[in-house]
């Protein structure tokens, strides 16, 4: 049987036989295989044995198995004769092979060009060029068609940018730009509604204030005019929305990630089709039983625990979200242990402001020296930004059950506008706080500690305490 990749060389080498000098060359040289992925799409697929199994190919297979000739005649030409590589590029690409890009990633025109993967929660910037090419990859283009880098091609197939072969279509690209800043984050407080009584919760007691319907889905329509790329749904008990299931319909056309905010009592296998939809659900454990149960109630523990199971049986990520308080400062390290085996893809840690029900509970409290060293056991999160020199709040903004448009949760007295008013025109009155107008703005930490959260600070300027304790300053 001839070899299926030099087979598909063949008529390479007839149109241009100036290669076959360089294949002939007596001295070998080493194999290198530049772009093992896109061969494997290009290359490989040409190949009989390949279908049967190729050892070579085949990630499960530990032991040294030698490259195909086809595979290795690509490889010197690539080597000794650069020039042709976009002739082999075009000899190797079928004729009839469109390309789209994966269903989970879209085109985000933010203050620069980017590629979004909204299962993976990655942000990949791009230049002019990448981001016109990325853009045609639509299903309705041939791969033969584009003008393609094999560097590029062949990151975007390892990283599970792009699919080659598949005749599904790409979401259609917004064609839009950001505001500048760009809102990249968004929390919906869709209810004040909530089934329990948490002892530390800053928004107090609920007032049974619901978002409707239409202005939830009017601001989400917003946020991905504006190249959002992340909205976190929370409450309240955001499932305890009356009209959460018609807006879980809805979710599935808007691109960018969802992420389910609760206290996880309610999420229950039997009605996963109110949450299975969701790209992350974060559940709030705060502590091992006696330490969770000493905020939220008793019994409440094995509920969450429940819903997290519930979850993770239908593949839906997780993420916990804690906070320190004086009933489980001893639990972090076997909690720590715990989220590790459940698998969750973040733990966030804080420590409470003093406000709400928390203000009744002063017991509860935990000084800036004895919370912020627990904060070193949060892992995971993605915060899409550059070095941008300017305190929290810089790609995120809130919308609170009234329709308000906030800074952030805790600013609810002080609302940059409203939904009616439109959410584009409220984030532009945003004005973000520079960090070298902060007190603490000749610290060396300031970077990475971005000034720490502004409410908990003692000022508008202020420097915030537990981050001051956890980076030994202050």
């Amino acid at each position: 049987m001839a070899c299926g990749g030099l087979t598909v060389l063949a008529p390479l080498l007839e149109a241009h036989p100036e290669i076959i000098p360089v294949l002939g060359m007596e001295k070998a040289i080493p194999f290198k295989d530049p772009y093992p992925h896109l061969f494997h799409h290009l290359l490989c697929r040409h190949c009989d044995f390949f279908i049967d199994g190729c050892d070579f190919t085949d990630p499960e297979f530990t032991d040294p198995a030698p490259p195909c000739g086809g595979y290795v005649a690509a490889d010197t030409i690539l080597q000794r004769s650069p020039a042709h590589e976009s002739i082999l590029l075009e000899a190797l690409t079928p004729k009839d092979l469109p390309v789209t890009l994966d269903s989970k990633c879209t085109l985000k025109q933010l203050e620069s060009p980017y590629l979004y993967h909204i299962g993976r929660d990655e942000l990949y910037e791009l230049d002019e060029k990448s981001f016109a090419f990325l853009r045609q990859c639509d299903g309705h283009h041939l791969l033969s068609d584009l003008s393609a880098d094999m560097a590029f091609l062949d990151f975007c197939l390892q990283e599970g940018l792009l699919r080659l072969g598949s005749d599904c279509p790409s979401p259609s690209v917004r064609e839009a730009s950001s505001p500048i800043p760009s809102l990249r984050y968004l929390e919906m407080q869709l209810t004040s509604r909530c089934n329990l009584r948490c002892r530390h919760c800053y928004l107090g007691e609920p007032k049974a204030e619901d978002l409707s319907l239409a202005s939830v889905l009017s601001a989400l329509d917003a946020f991905e005019h504006m190249q959002g790329l992340r909205v976190l749904f929370s409450g309240g008990e955001p499932l305890l929305h009356p009209d959460f299931s018609r807006l879980c319909e809805a979710l599935p056309r808007f691109q960018f990630r969802k992420v389910l905010l609760t206290n996880g009592t309610l999420v229950r296998e039997e009605n996963r089709a109110l949450w299975a939809g969701f790209d992350e659900i974060q559940f709030s454990l705060d502590g091992l039983q006696a330490g969770h149960e000493a905020l939220r109630g008793p019994g409440t523990y094995a509920k969450t625990m429940e819903g997290i199971q519930a979850a993770q049986a239908k593949n839906v990520p997780i993420s916990i979200a804690t906070m320190v308080h004086s009933h489980n400062l001893e639990d972090f390290a076997r909690l720590a242990d715990l989220i590790t085996d459940l698998g969750a893809v973040e733990w966030s840690i804080d420590v409470p402001c003093a406000t709400g029900r928390l203000s009744a509970h002063p017991e509860l409290s935990v000084s800036p020296q004895q919370g912020a060293p627990f904060l070193r056991y949060a892992f995971g999160g993605s915060y899409h930004g550059a070095e941008e020199a300017y305190a929290c709040g810089y790609h995120l903004c809130t919308v609170s059950p009234e329709g308000n448009v906030l800074k952030c949760g805790f600013f609810d007295d002080t609302p940059l506008g409203t939904l009616k008013e439109g959410l584009e025109a409220s984030w532009k009155r945003a004005r973000h706080l520079p960090l070298s107008e902060l007190a603490c703005s000749q610290c060396p930490h300031i970077l990475e500690c971005k000034g720490g959260c502004r409410y908990r600070a003692k000022s508008p300027r202020g420097k915030d305490p537990v981050m001051c304790a956890l980076y030994g300053v202050g």
